[in-house]
Order: C-alpha cells, then sequence, then structure tokens
C-alpha cells in the first residue's frame, strides 16, 4: 500500500474555523425551529383550557432551548468569522431578545455561507 500521494490540510485554523461555523449555523437552524415550536405551544396554551399548563412548560422549555442554541451558535458563528470580540458580544446578546435574534442570525448566516469565510486563501 503506497502512502506517499497523501497530503493534509495545512491550514488548521481555516478548517476548525469553517467546522465552528456549520456548528454555529445548525445551533441557528435549531433555534429557528425551536423558537417556532414555542411559539406555536404558546398560542396553544391560550386556545385550550385543558392542556394550557402543559403547553405552557413545554412551550417555556423550548424557549430556553432556543435561547441556549441561538446564543451559543451565534457566538460559534461570529467567532468562526474573526470578528471583533465586542461584536460577538452585540451579536450574542442580539440573539437573547426576541425579534432582534432573527435579524442577528440572517445577517451570521449570510457571512458564513457568503463572507470572508468562503474567500480566504490558505497561506
Amino acid at each position: 500500500m503506497d502512502l506517499s500521494n497523501i497530503t493534509f490540510n495545512k491550514d488548521h485554523k481555516l478548517e476548525a474555523a469553517a467546522k465552528d461555523a456549520a456548528t454555529g449555523i445548525r445551533l441557528m437552524t435549531l433555534a429557528f425551529i425551536a423558537s417556532g415550536v414555542a411559539f406555536g405551544l404558546a398560542m396553544l396554551a391560550s386556545a385550550s383550557h385543558d392542556l394550557g399548563a402543559l403547553s405552557t412548560v413545554v412551550s417555556l422549555a423550548f424557549s430556553i432551548i432556543a435561547l441556549g442554541a441561538g446564543a451559543y451558535g451565534a457566538y460559534l458563528a461570529a467567532s468562526a468569522l474573526d470578528w471583533a470580540g465586542y461584536i460577538t458580544g452585540v451579536i450574542v446578546l442580539g440573539a437573547i431578545i426576541p425579534y432582534l435574534k432573527f435579524a442577528c442570525f440572517v445577517v451570521l448566516m449570510a457571512f458564513s455561507f457568503f463572507g470572508p469565510l468562503g474567500r480566504r486563501e490558505p497561506a
């Protein structure tokens, strides 16, 4: 078995940044879904008297999942893009505020797919 033609990626930092950006995007997608489920369950709780308490508790659980996944996913994606620490902090804080998080996630996803991470040339 000849292994002389095997080459490895020499830019480990770029590889790690791409992996972090992909994980961040997955977590932000999970946060979108969990937020939608939480909103749907909150509407169900307000409309139904029989399942109101259970729906409220499950809706709260999905809201907490969305908060955690969104904040950590935003941190990973912003860090992978090599943004400054204060900008990353603003993005993570924006992930916590209900309606602002959607705008932050859209910006991060757009930069992750089409931004500087895709244009980097290995050194």
